[in-house]
């Protein structure tokens, strides 16, 4: 993950958006922000196996390494991890509801999963600088 491959994927939210693809622009969203959680959880823990695991499991085990990895506290708090389950379980509920119809709250979720990339942003920050 580079500051480079943040950019091109926000670029392209944003022209999903712009052309009238809030589902798709939601979707890449919801995927940047799982690929900046993998980013952070394998430059903190490098041997870190990513395999076969879903997106719960990862903020479980960010949230485990975040009481005993003191450089991991130093990129992302507790409280910042702790945000994450609530907006995992609505991305849930809205990719099921998915299969069944085309659902009315993107808005709503598009706007917390902005803030959600926003935490995730900034502790990739945190990242790039201790290159």
């Amino acid at each position: 993950m580079t500051e480079k491959k943040i950019t091109y994927a926000l670029a392209r939210i944003k022209s999903c958006k712009e052309n009238g693809y809030p589902l798709e622009g939601l979707l890449k969203s919801y995927h940047l922000n799982v690929d900046l959680l993998k980013f952070i959880l394998a430059r903190t823990l490098p041997d870190y196996p990513f395999e076969n695991k879903k997106v719960k499991v990862l903020v479980n085990d960010l949230l485990r390494a975040t009481d005993t990895n003191p450089a991991l506290k130093t990129i992302i708090n507790k409280r910042s991890v702790k945000s994450l389950k609530p907006w995992l379980t609505k991305m849930d509920a809205f990719i099921r509801n998915l299969k069944v119809t085309y659902p009315s709250n993107m808005t709503s979720l598009q706007d917390e999963t902005g803030k959600i990339f926003g935490i995730l942003k900034i502790s990739a920050n945190k990242l790039f600088a201790t290159k």
